[in-house]
């Protein structure tokens, strides 16, 4: 049963590995002046993410906009992060009935990511991020792929399941480099979880990333209602890798499997 779920799991991450990263390259909203991050900033990205997304006046929607010095200077740059959950659920809704979208989160392409470099004239988007509209992405900074700058990652729903994005900025642009799950609650008596290791390398700038299988602290199944929208804590990793990833800078991607050198 083991060796099972693990060849699930292996077949999961590597597609969902090949689906992130294969259009990796940023679209890009072009302005006529630089843009600073002051008081009139939040104003210009609401205006360019409306048009960039074709959001209409009557639209409710979330706009995040988290701070962070991105790339090696000393301005600060910005995240965007974008939830549109009254729109998916317009959308289901022109099909009658809603009982199977409301089922899976109203899964779709409702979650945007968005990056400022501060001092540009760019307002750079991602692919979107095909998740759960009914949970906003979750963003976390962290140096990774050099010490000299800050890379992010966000966190997103599908149905039972939780995964992240990472993102690294390369040549001035905002890549996606690398996708992987986190927890899978398909099965509840017995859920895949994994705990990941930014590993420091000997040879390597870049911070290497190990999935190991993890572990749950007294995870009572009975004791969850409702695992579409259980977060678990207390996570702990087991000696057991299951995949080992390192950076490749000519594809601008994270790249496996192997084991660590």
């Amino acid at each position: 049963m083991r060796n099972i779920i693990k060849t699930l799991a292996a077949t999961y991450t590597l597609l969902i590995l090949f689906i992130s990263c294969k259009e990796n390259q940023l679209t890009t909203a072009t302005k006529n002046e630089i843009i600073s991050i002051n008081d009139n900033f939040e104003v210009w990205v609401k205006r360019e993410v409306e048009a960039m997304l074709k959001i209409n006046a009557t639209e409710n929607y979330t706009l995040t906009i988290q701070r962070e010095y991105l790339d090696r200077d000393t301005l600060i740059d910005a995240v965007i992060l974008v939830n549109r959950e009254e729109f998916a659920k317009k959308k289901a809704g022109e099909d009658g009935d809603t009982s199977f979208e409301e089922l899976v989160g109203y899964t779709g392409p409702y979650n945007h990511v968005f990056t400022y470099i501060n001092g540009s004239k760019k307002l750079h988007q991602a692919p979107p991020v095909g998740s759960s509209a009914s949970h906003p992405l979750t963003v976390t900074f962290e140096t990774i792929s050099n010490p000299s700058q800050k890379d992010f990652y966000v966190e997103y729903h599908v149905k039972s399941s939780v995964n992240r994005n990472y993102y690294t900025l390369i040549n001035g642009k905002v890549v996606l480099t690398f996708s992987c799950p986190l927890y899978d609650f398909m099965t509840p008596e017995t859920p895949t979880i994994y705990y990941i290791q930014h590993a420091e390398s000997d040879v390597r700038i870049s911070k290497d990333i190990a999935l190991y299988y993890g572990q749950i602290q007294n995870y009572n199944p009975a004791e969850i209602e409702d695992f579409m929208n259980y977060y678990p804590q207390n996570v702990t990793a087991t000696e057991e890798l299951f995949v080992y990833f390192i950076f490749d800078k000519k594809r601008m991607k994270y790249v496996t499997p192997m084991k660590p050198k």
